[in-house]
């Protein structure tokens, strides 16, 4: 028959799951409105461990500015995390005054139903950075495989880009978080019959 409770159990459910989906949602957009946010002005497509970009003209104008470096390899997964690649990227500028330096991990974890060997993408914002002078800009960079076996490498330069979207991650992340409370809350919860 029908059910008060039912109907009060069924609704909370619907609620967390609201909770947890708008706020993972809101998280995606934000990270993608931030990576692809402005126009490429420059890509590159790497070759080797290490090298440098050539030359490429840059303004004031162009500010703010992104580099976003991608990065396709095959990586067998074993029990624990798996270091995939390091890398370092340092932007030069006229007279050879470095803009800026970029150094980072790429790792990966093996969840339980994920297979051991894996093909994957990893694409992350290295810096936001502004131009000072127009002039003529270099990318040295370096990328060093460890676990992983790499495909294709990529830098991108964007103009013009957006911020973060902080407000809108916070309310993301509050929202999932308080998703996961009400879950936890009703998991331990007593029941009556």
């Amino acid at each position: 028959g029908y059910s008060l409770y039912g109907t009060k159990n069924g609704l909370r459910k619907t609620l967390i799951i609201l909770f947890i989906v708008c706020g993972l949602g809101l998280i995606g957009w934000v990270g993608y409105g931030y990576s692809t946010s402005g126009e490429e002005v420059a890509r590159f497509e790497l070759a080797g461990e290490a090298g440098n970009t050539g030359l490429v003209t840059l303004d004031p104008s162009m500010n703010p500015m992104r580099a976003i470096l991608s990065v396709s390899y095959d990586i067998e997964l074993l029990a624990g995390s798996a270091s995939a690649f390091d890398y370092s990227i340092i932007l030069t500028g006229p007279g050879g005054a470095a803009l800026f330096k970029a150094e980072g991990q790429q790792r990966d974890k093996r969840e339980d139903n994920t297979p051991e060997y894996a093909s994957k993408t990893s694409e992350q914002v290295i810096k936001t950075f502004d131009i000072s002078a127009p002039g003529q800009y270099l990318l040295d960079w370096q990328i060093s495989p460890e676990d992983a076996q790499i495909k294709t490498q990529t830098i991108f330069l964007r103009r013009n880009v957006q911020p973060l979207r902080v407000p809108v991650l916070i309310a993301g992340a509050v929202s999932v978080g308080l998703g996961f409370l009400l879950l936890v809350w009703r998991r331990k919860r007593p029941t009556f019959s």
